[in-house]
């Protein structure tokens, strides 16, 4: 009786430990590392992000990434700087570049190169496999303190039954050839006054003046030196071809907002100027064939690739920093990069993204996208100085002044100089 007393004894606590054991072993496989992500895409961008969460969260169960949406950039700038103040920033975040060395200077960020070099790492092969303008992007002092995010290069739309109707065979490769192509298309009505149809149009644009001002062998700062270099003679000449367009040729429409797209689904337009992800906010408004092409060139071929990058911050755990690691890997890699750039028309990251299926087919149905997506072969990036972050706007302020003809392109660019070296001192 005692026998049998101890042996069922013996069996309830080994059945308890197993039990036990079991539990525990289950709520140790749902501890998840939660990680924070503070971005700007909204609309269909952000709806592919959050599908792409979900698929990375499905093959890493062991972690869950919390998407935060801030509208725009310009309320997760505001929100990324309070939330440093009190100490209290997300894991990662979006960041464009003078953010980041605003953010690097308060000692906030965590350098990414002990994680690209490390045992969980990229390969040699991968890192070159990067196109040369996101990693030199992506560093300072030679290491990799972000990693590229959403990236997009500036292209032109254009109404091809336009073109053709027109005897225009191809989008123009110059500048000289764009201006006579849109004289070309604008219609003025039998009436007389504003043309019925104009070339092109659009309004401020610090984004096209930089690329004209590097393909004339320019640059928008000296950071050594601390010094404007927009108002330079090329600047002036990229500004003073805009201003011709609008009032010399009456070829271009200057309006602002959505408008000249709006222009231009509607027909009114024959090309406008853009980055490449707005194909996703058109396509569903299509109503004739667009074709999609590169800048136009003066002396070289240049371009300023924009957009933003991850950055991971400081505060964050080591495990939390691990899995956002995970994260940032997973989502650069070919097969993430063909699908992001896919639904979204930004541009991948990575070579490789172009050979995979559901990206090599998009490159053959569009027109013109593979030509669009080659200018990161000689793409170059905007100033990376917290200063630029003001100095963009001085730039557009002058660009504003001198395309309503209030003044002259030359003394509007110096006086958005004179601003801009203000903040280094």
């Amino acid at each position: 009786m005692r026998v049998r007393f101890y042996l069922m004894k013996r069996i309830y606590l080994l059945t308890l430990i197993c039990i036990l054991l079991v539990s525990f072993s289950c709520k140790k496989a749902t501890v998840k590392t939660e990680i924070t992500f503070w971005h700007a895409m909204g609309g269909p961008l952000g709806k592919t992000l959050e599908n792409m969460v979900l698929g990375f969260e499905k093959a890493n169960p062991d972690i869950k990434v919390t998407l935060v949406g801030m509208g725009d950039y310009s309320a997760l700038a505001q929100k990324l700087m309070g939330a440093i103040s009190v100490d209290n920033p997300p894991t990662i975040a979006q960041v464009y570049e003078s953010w980041t060395t605003q953010f690097n200077a308060q000692n906030q960020l965590c350098p990414l190169d002990s994680f690209v070099y490390g045992r969980s790492g990229l390969t040699q092969e991968e890192i070159n496999d990067m196109y040369a303008v996101f990693a030199e992007n992506n560093k300072w002092d030679d290491k990799f303190l972000t990693f590229p995010f959403n990236k997009s290069v500036p292209v032109y739309f254009y109404n091809i039954a336009m073109f053709d109707s027109n005897g225009i065979k191809e989008f123009p490769k110059t500048w000289d050839a764009f201006r006579a192509a849109v004289k070309q298309i604008t219609k003025v009505s039998s009436k007389g006054g504003k043309p019925e149809i104009y070339g092109t149009g659009g309004g401020v644009n610090s984004w096209l003046f930089g690329c004209m001002l590097y393909q004339k062998g320019g640059q928008l700062l000296d950071e050594t030196k601390k010094k404007a270099m927009f108002n330079s003679q090329a600047g002036v000449q990229s500004l003073q071809y805009m201003i011709d367009l609008i009032y010399k040729d009456s070829s271009a429409n200057f309006t602002s907002g959505y408008e000249p797209q709006n222009d231009f689904l509607s027909g009114k337009l024959g090309t406008i100027y853009g980055t490449i992800v707005s194909w996703v906010f058109m396509k569903d408004k299509m109503s004739f064939p667009i074709g999609i092409a590169p800048l136009p060139s003066w002396d070289k071929r240049a371009v300023l690739s924009y957009g933003t990058n991850i950055c991971l911050f400081r505060k964050s755990t080591p495990r939390q920093k691990e899995a956002a690691w995970r994260f940032i890997k997973w989502f650069t890699r070919p097969k993430q990069q063909a699908r992001w750039a896919s639904e979204t028309f930004y541009v991948p990251v990575c070579k490789q993204a172009l050979n995979e299926p559901s990206y090599a087919k998009l490159l053959g149905e569009v027109k013109g996208l593979k030509e669009a997506v080659e200018q990161l072969n000689y793409a170059t990036f905007e100033p990376r100085g917290e200063e630029w972050f003001a100095g963009r706007r001085y730039l557009g302020d002058a660009m504003e002044e001198a395309l309503r003809l209030k003044t002259l392109p030359q003394k509007s660019l110096d006086n958005a100089a004179i601003k801009l070296e203000k903040e280094w001192k």
